[in-house]
């Protein structure tokens, strides 16, 4: 038999680095050969998981070893770079709205507006009496609190909410992890600040024939963040729209202790776009939004308003 590949969009998150691990975790214990294979570099915070807990982040060189192939946290051909072949994939589980599920002809979909991918890949081990490893419990729940930011953002479901209960047992770790798990990936000191935000460089959606990115940082300090270092964000958003020839580009900045949104950019159209979606008014370079949206949330409003035009 042989092996599935499992895997996530390039330079994955919280949640896809977790779910790829988990699900082939959960595929070997039922009766499939499958391995874990990470595209890029995952982010910071997931290193940081990684090391902090002493688990192995696989990275794969060649897809092209593999004959079949299942997509967590990700149904876009787009976010895959040209690293994935389509047809190759027989399963995909995600948690958006936005994907481009028709491209996946052989694909058996699984698509459910929960909070978090890891929730459905939770599910899995829950539904199916499979035990579940700690690593997999400490990754999977990672990637859920990170996602609905410990259980307070909009996104959040009573099912997140369960599996998290369920991975807390398991993994053994208190409520409180939740703080030093916002601590790692709020430390944005030297080059990470740009790493992370170039990290999203590869998340380049062409909506109604413009091209537009929008990087994420959750982070405690986020107010901090723009009076020290907004330069530099203004200066690598540029550098991202010129590399890649963007129509759009922001960061949308989400400050976890303030329970808010700031809107980073200094480019006139974009501005005018954020504006329009969310009758704000930019007097900087950034402008503040109470309440936490996340990337997920805003992309289906972006493609309202462009396809609108």
């Amino acid at each position: 038999m042989k092996k599935v590949l499992v895997t996530s969009y390039i330079n994955p998150d919280m949640d896809g680095t977790a779910c790829a691990i988990a699900y082939a975790e959960f595929l070997n214990k039922t009766g499939s050969l499958a391995v874990a294979g990470l595209l890029g570099l995952p982010h910071e915070e997931a290193c940081y998981v990684a090391k902090r807990f002493d688990i192995s982040l696989s990275t794969i060189l060649d897809t092209d070893d593999f004959e079949r192939i299942v997509l967590v946290d990700v149904s876009e051909l787009r976010l895959l770079s040209g690293k994935i072949a389509p047809e190759k994939v027989i399963e995909i589980i995600d948690h958006r709205k936005v994907g481009q599920t028709e491209e996946f002809l052989n694909a058996k979909m699984q698509i459910e507006l929960v909070g978090s991918a890891a929730t459905l890949v939770a599910e899995k081990f829950i539904e199916n009496d499979i035990d579940i490893s700690k690593n997999s419990a400490i990754l999977l729940l990672s990637a859920i609190i990170s996602n609905t930011l410990n259980f307070k953002g909009s996104v959040t479901t009573d099912r997140d909410m369960a599996a998290a209960d369920y991975l807390f047992e398991v993994s053994g770790l208190d409520k409180d992890y939740y703080k030093e798990l916002f601590a790692a990936k709020s430390d944005m000191t030297g080059e990470k600040l740009k790493n992370t935000l170039m990290a999203d460089k590869v998340v380049v959606r062409q909506i109604a024939g413009k091209r537009i990115v929008v990087p994420q940082l959750e982070i405690v300090g986020a107010k901090e963040l723009l009076e020290q270092r907004c330069s530099e964000i203004l200066a690598t958003l540029d550098e991202m729209k010129k590399i890649d020839q963007l129509d759009f580009v922001f960061l949308n900045l989400v400050d976890l202790e303030n329970i808010c949104n700031y809107f980073v950019t200094k480019d006139s159209e974009t501005q005018k776009l954020i504006s329009k979606i969310y009758d704000l008014d930019f007097k900087e370079d950034f402008v503040t939004r109470d309440g936490i949206l996340l990337r997920k949330q805003i992309w289906p409003l972006i493609v309202k308003e462009l396809e609108s035009i």
